[in-house]
């Protein structure tokens, strides 16, 4: 590990980072569309491979595969979110960005990257000794894992999904006192019901209450029209 040197170190951990997003978002993709889970295992495999070949020798063939095959992850991704993939049962559609999408791309692009670096720098600037690169070794995986970690949980927690994001106005919910609650009777007021007047004091069947007058009649004086 000492002829390793620390840009490929950090581009084989990048590239591990991106496989292990693409493992875990390959289940949801095998649930919409089959071919694209295959892809997403496919590349993964590739990342994965990749990553163990450059830690073991850094060819200039083995960097350039790694830079092509990340490289047209990244256009299919921004094809994805931009048009839509053109085939497929969501053909045309665009697909929503999430972190899941940015951790990965955020890796490819650091492959990429790296292995450019490559070839201008041609040869590799290795490590004085195996206790420095344990050390970089150490620090970098720490690093990728942290990152990566998030990204992967929440690819595992949420399904592959398509179009506009579902807003919170297209799911049913209340309105507080505007709606009455189905548990308390029509007429109530504050949970409680209305309670009937006394038996004695309902008017019969039939008469109509007296409306009260409006105005009074000093004693002695007739009422009259007004």
């Amino acid at each position: 590990m000492t002829d390793v040197g620390a840009c490929t170190i950090v581009a084989a951990f990048a590239s591990l980072g991106a496989a292990a997003t693409h493992f875990a978002v390959a289940p949801s993709h095998f649930t919409s569309w089959p071919l694209s889970g295959v892809f997403f295992l496919a590349t993964a495999a590739f990342q994965t491979g990749w990553a163990l070949a450059v830690l073991r020798g850094a060819s200039p063939r083995t960097m350039k595969a790694g830079l092509l095959v990340n490289a047209g992850a990244i256009l299919l991704w921004a094809l994805s979110r931009t048009a839509g993939f053109p085939v497929g049962p969501h053909a045309n559609v665009p697909e929503q960005v999430d972190r899941v999408d940015l951790t990965t791309v955020a890796f490819e692009v650091a492959v990429c990257l790296l292995a450019l670096w490559s070839f201008r720098a041609r040869h590799a600037r290795g490590f004085r000794s195996s206790f420095s690169a344990a050390v970089m070794i150490g620090v970098v995986g720490a690093g990728v894992t942290g990152f990566a970690m998030p990204a992967v949980e929440l690819a595992g927690s949420h399904g592959h999904s398509h179009g506009p994001e579902v807003t919170d106005e297209s799911v049913p919910h209340s309105h507080g006192s505007d709606e009455e609650d189905p548990a308390v009777p029509h007429g109530s007021v504050g949970g409680t019901t209305n309670s009937p007047p006394p038996a004695g004091n309902t008017p019969e069947q039939g008469q109509s209450p007296q409306p009260a007058p409006s105005h009074s009649h000093a004693p002695g004086t007739a009422p009259h029209d007004d």
